[in-house]
């Protein structure tokens, strides 16, 4: 069986998750925050399911959905049985917004009085294997934690331990979603694998919240003792963006340069990247507002082109502008688009 995951972006919403993944072998996952994203993922989920007729969970965790949107779900699914597609839906969530929902829907499971990390271990120990036993004592604790946490439980178990954790995955936002989702979330899940480290330990809280900075530099695959945080994210980050350059490679009249978006630290990261890709002229990054940052490495003159094409300036090789009607969203090809749009226009 394969099974599509759909959940939040907070310490409930991933930790649904990295339980899931301990019950299931063939598990891919995708991630919304609250508001009209569930519904662009769901639809990214309906695409994924429609290459193959094998049987498929969706899975839908801490998100809630309005009567509207789990009405156009039940829908979408209904239409792709009729197609013969087999599919599963199953939704677990805490959030009583989502009651009118739970009550139309069989497939919508509520319960307030639970984090929907703490449903998602039991409703799926009820259901499944794991697929290694002997990590059920360690997922029970880590549901508990999770549950004392999120539903602001402070005389519950592991409570302390569970704010630092929840404080860690709510500052992990590098590599950013957007271009990095997966890598975003496996940093994330490393985070939470290696709290099992901790969390045995006395004063579990401070241990843990005491080694936050060195295990980030171990996961993004530093030296802790030997190498900054910077230069580890950077060194990272560039290998990360090295791997894209074909589908983030633009084009401005004889130059080409590197596409990024919401990547942020364009200065450290940017001209890493070109120092070490010198087939490429001039570095972009655009982000959530339309706003504009160029880099270069003596290869192109980046005042000009932002002058040009988004009415800005600055320096030859550090300068910026601002993409007029700018339309944001949450895919990379969708920004790419109106990027070599106005670099187009401009030829």
């Amino acid at each position: 069986m394969r099974v599509l995951h759909l959940s939040h972006i907070d310490l409930d919403g991933y930790g649904a998750q990295y339980i899931a993944k301990h019950f299931f072998e063939n598990i891919l996952f995708f991630n919304a925050n609250y508001g009209k994203e569930i519904m662009v993922r769901i639809e990214e989920m309906m695409s994924v399911a429609k290459k193959s007729k094998e049987k498929t969970l969706f899975l839908i965790t801490d998100l809630n959905l309005t009567f509207e949107e789990s009405t156009l779900l039940q829908e979408r699914v209904s239409e792709l049985k009729i197609e013969g597609y087999d599919i599963e839906l199953k939704l677990l969530d805490h959030h009583i917004s989502g009651l009118e929902s739970s009550q139309k829907f069989h497939w919508y499971y509520l319960d307030h009085t639970r984090s929907a990390c703490k449903i998602t271990f039991e409703t799926l120990l009820g259901l499944y294997p794991l697929l290694n036993p002997s990590k059920e004592q360690w997922l029970r604790d880590f549901s508990t934690m999770v549950n004392s946490v999120d539903m602001w439980i402070m005389d519950g178990e592991n409570f302390e331990f569970g704010k630092v954790l929840m404080g860690a995955i709510a500052g992990a936002k590098d590599p950013n979603r957007a271009m990095f989702e997966e890598q975003n979330r496996d940093f994330k899940f490393s985070l939470l694998e290696h709290s099992q480290n901790y969390l045995y330990l006395p004063n579990p809280e401070v241990k843990l919240d005491n080694a936050l900075f060195s295990l980030k530099k171990q996961i993004l695959g530093g030296d802790p003792q030997k190498e900054t945080m910077d230069n580890i994210f950077a060194n990272y980050l560039v290998k990360l963006l090295e791997s894209k350059k074909e589908q983030c490679q633009i084009f401005y009249q004889d130059k080409r340069g590197f596409l990024s978006y919401t990547l942020g630290s364009v200065s450290v990261v940017g001209n890493q990247f070109l120092c070490k890709n010198p087939e490429f002229d001039f570095f972009i990054d655009v982000n959530t507002r339309g706003n504009v940052s160029l880099r270069a490495n003596n290869a192109c003159d980046v005042s000009v082109l932002a002058s040009e094409c988004f009415g800005g300036g600055g320096h030859k090789n550090a300068s910026g502008g601002k993409i007029e009607g700018f339309k944001e969203s949450f895919f990379y090809e969708d920004i790419k688009e109106q990027v070599q749009i106005i670099l187009e226009e401009k030829i």
